[in-house]
């Protein structure tokens, strides 16, 4: 309450004294203005010659005082044109910082974009990578499968063939089923024995000469192989390459020693260790030689 009362008293005091110092203003200017029309009165000679004197000493005074006040002005405004320049290098000083920080500001945007960029292309790249090795596995499953699946058909139609052949040679009404197994293995021995001899045989002459189609060769070649009669390899002109053990053994030695041995270099080196010559025309000789000397 106090301090309301003394902030009111102050206003007072400040609105009573505001007009009074105008009235004394207005006042002071009336006397000058009255003083200057009044008739100046001559003066002695001393009295000028006083006020001369008071004058000329007055002037060093005035000149210093007028030198130092255009001191002072120059000074004032040599500061101002300080703090002009200041302010106008330190405007030009802000945009340089404004630019420059810009610039800094748009790069970082530029490397952040780049990064952003090859991180988008590194998972683009690895999900491209991703689903080509899914389908590549997928794929690969796939032909396993069909492989596992056409080996077992191919088995099976193999095993029905041979069944079949086996059965083909029935047992006759005045036979006995002695003779009739000795006559299946006889036929097994000579269907085995004829690859051996020839090495290397076309399965239409191995159907021609047994009297059967060449697929029904393929399945008892196959089921012969399954009981490990015969080994050897089916090449893609239909040819049937018997390859024995000691054969099979010599590629198998060649290939430790050599380490890793290409398709190519392996099928050029392969004379060296398979004999391709049929034997039939050897033996042959070799019996007729034998019937001469008998």
């Amino acid at each position: 309450m106090d301090d309301i009362l003394v902030a009111v008293l102050s206003m007072l005091l400040i609105f009573g004294l505001v007009p009074l110092f105008l009235w004394k203003r207005r006042q002071d200017s009336k006397a000058a203005d009255r003083h200057e029309e009044e008739p100046r009165v001559p003066q002695r000679e001393n009295v000028v010659c006083a006020t001369g004197a008071r004058r000329m000493r007055r002037r060093p005074a005035a000149r210093a005082s007028t030198s130092t006040a255009a001191a002072a002005v120059e000074e004032l405004g040599d500061e101002s044109d300080d703090e002009d320049a200041e302010v106008e290098n330190e405007t030009r000083g802000g945009r340089k910082k404004d630019k420059k920080r810009q610039e800094r500001e748009a790069q970082r945007q530029a490397e952040q974009a780049s990064r952003d960029s090859r991180l988008a292309k590194q998972d683009r790249y690895a999900e491209s990578q991703r689903r080509k090795d899914e389908e590549r596995e997928a794929e690969e499953r796939r032909m396993e499968e069909e492989a596992k699946a056409r080996q077992a058909k191919e088995e099976a139609a193999a095993a029905l063939e041979f069944e079949k052949w086996k059965g083909a040679f029935s047992i006759d009404a005045e036979g006995t089923t002695e003779n009739a197994a000795q006559e299946n293995q006889d036929l097994l021995s000579e269907f085995v024995e004829y690859i051996k001899k020839q090495k290397c045989v076309p399965l239409e002459d191995l159907a021609a000469e047994f009297r059967l189609r060449t697929q029904e060769c393929i399945n008892r070649i196959t089921a012969l192989e399954n009981m490990g009669r015969l080994s050897g390899v089916m090449d893609d002109r239909g040819k049937y390459i018997y390859i024995s053990l000691e054969e099979m053994k010599a590629v198998a030695d060649y290939i430790m020693r050599e380490g890793r041995v290409s398709i190519s270099h392996l099928a050029s080196k392969s004379n060296q260790f398979i004999d391709l010559e049929p034997k039939v025309q050897y033996e042959e000789i070799t019996s007729v030689d034998e019937i001469l000397a008998v």
